[in-house]
């Protein structure tokens, strides 16, 4: 039998599946630049086409929001969406009509919880994901490692923070501890699958060509489980943030979860409102930054066909 490893782009992929598809009538066939011209283009038109949904369904959630705000009476704990975003813009630009009441300006609160959240997720990371690709692959490993962390996994983030406290005090340490905490699991049990589904047919023919030890990892166990450590890696950017806010309410005086608090404190539903669409705003922005880049720098690039 033999096998055969083949890494090719998304655009090579993509004009080998349109080809397959071409009309046989006898007419001249389109040469590969056609092709890949082609195939960029519905990727344009996808993206435009994605957009233009995205838009239309963010807008029909602003006017739902804005008709419900006003017909039910609901402006002094539901403001509408032209009050909030007014309140969204003028604190960002640091010309609001009243007066701050939470401390550091928004920016530093920002950065605060911005730090906090990738400190954390990046220790997750650089302990999960060599954690699940060992125990994946080893059953030894496996036996012994895996009682373990299905036993910690049921226990909440969240029931993390009075510990962190007893251990830290109202410190950063703290907080950068319960995100790691709540983080962990995501990206250990999707590297760990990823690394359990790899087929065998592929780590047998990379040891025929002499892949051992950190060679076989890196080249071939590695990117096989890369879709897993990217959705893992989602998961847990999007976790880091909602419990960034968890922990910042009840175990730090600065951070967006801290202007939660002391907004909901002062009945400034504005406000609040305001600190949650900062950190869908941030949260997003990370999102793209980081694991969108990482999966065009991986999975855009690398295609395994057996």
């Amino acid at each position: 039998m033999t096998v055969e490893i083949v890494l090719r782009s998304p655009d090579s992929v993509h004009a080998a599946a349109i080809a397959t598809h071409l009309p046989s009538d006898g007419s001249q066939p389109m040469d590969a630049a056609t092709l890949q011209g082609y195939s960029q283009a519905r990727r344009r038109q996808d993206r435009r086409r994605k957009f233009i949904r995205g838009t239309l369904g963010i807008a029909g959630l602003l006017l739902l929001w804005q008709a419900m705000s006003r017909y039910y009476q609901l402006e002094l704990i539901l403001p509408p969406p032209t009050v909030v975003l007014a309140d969204v813009f003028e604190t960002l630009l640091l010309i609001r009509p009243e007066p701050w009441l939470y401390g550091p300006s928004i920016y530093q609160h920002l950065l605060a919880s911005f730090m906090r959240a990738i400190i954390g997720f990046v220790l997750a990371a650089a302990l999960a994901i060599p954690m699940g690709l060992l125990v994946g692959r080893s059953r030894t490993t496996r036996e012994f490692l895996e009682p373990v962390i299905r036993l910690l996994y049921p226990i909440p983030g969240i029931a993390w923070i009075p510990l962190a406290i007893l251990w830290f005090g109202l410190t950063d340490k703290a907080v950068v501890f319960v995100v790691f905490i709540a983080e962990f699991f995501a990206l250990f049990f999707n590297t760990e699958a990823g690394a359990r589904a790899i087929n065998p047919v592929l780590i047998d023919a990379a040891r025929c060509y002499g892949a051992r030890g950190f060679s076989l990892v890196w080249r071939v166990i590695l990117p096989a489980t890369i879709p897993y450590i990217i959705t893992g890696l989602r998961i847990a950017l999007g976790g880091a943030w909602r419990m960034i806010v968890a922990a910042e309410m009840l175990a730090a005086k600065t951070g967006v979860g801290f202007v939660l608090m002391q907004a909901r404190y002062q009945f400034r539903a504005a406000d609040l409102m305001m600190a949650m669409i900062l950190i869908s705003l941030v949260g997003y922005g990370t999102e793209r930054l980081i694991v969108r880049t990482l999966e065009r720098k991986t999975i855009g690039k690398w295609e395994v066909n057996i």
